[in-house]
């Protein structure tokens, strides 16, 4: 599987070194035990790689051109896309918010084991959320429209939001559902999936990014 990831490390153009590689297979040698007693996701082997790690990681060209030093993983569930992108971004402080305990536990034990020292838990509700961030971002998160305004509460007046998403004509309708104009919808390629994705950046002060 280690090359695997060299693979997919490669294509997306992310630089990496040993320890940040070794951390990176480790969550996924723990995750793999904890998904088989716990069902938290409905991928194994490859197939998970590529849809849960991979799809995180190709937000990494984007995310690394924006100015931020604080990001909330809203919904993070099993910590995606947060720990991967928080291996790569040594620097940034990552808030990983998440109500289900179970879950909750799996994510406080990942930070343990391997040293994730600038990632934070938070086993909370969104709309409970006090704390403010300079970007928040989510993948696969309820119902966007419905809760667009709670997530854009704990952004920074001069934050992003930076959303994980499918098809352009789907974004298209998310956002008019949601009242949004002015956004960005940057296609991105997931090394071995075929599926159409894309990451939607918007500003919090309504100014197109990028």
């Amino acid at each position: 599987m280690k090359d695997f990831f060299i693979q997919g490390l490669e294509i997306i153009g992310i630089p990496y070194s040993d320890a940040q590689l070794d951390k990176l297979l480790a969550f996924y040698e723990e995750l793999s035990v904890w998904n088989k007693k716990a069902g938290f996701l409905k991928a194994e082997g490859r197939s998970l790689v590529v849809k849960h790690f991979f799809d995180s990681l190709a937000g990494y060209p984007l995310l690394l051109k924006m100015n931020f030093n604080t990001i909330a993983d809203i919904g993070t569930g099993a910590g995606f896309p947060g720990i991967p992108l928080s291996i790569f971004f040594p620097d940034k402080l990552f808030t990983l918010v998440e109500r289900s305990g179970k879950k909750v536990s799996f994510l406080n034990n990942c930070k343990f084991l391997f040293s994730l020292d600038n990632v934070l838990i938070e086993e909370s509700e969104l709309e409970d959320v006090k704390n403010v961030f300079d970007a928040v971002m989510f993948r696969a998160f309820r119902n966007f429209a419905e809760y667009y305004k709670a997530i854009s509460n704990i952004a920074d007046p001069k934050g992003f939001l930076f959303s994980y998403k499918g098809r352009s004509a789907e974004i298209e309708a998310e956002m008019r559902a949601a009242g949004i104009t002015l956004f960005k919808a940057e296609k991105i390629t997931v090394p071995f999936l075929e599926e159409e994705r894309h990451i939607v950046i918007k500003k919090k002060e309504n100014i197109i990014l990028i």
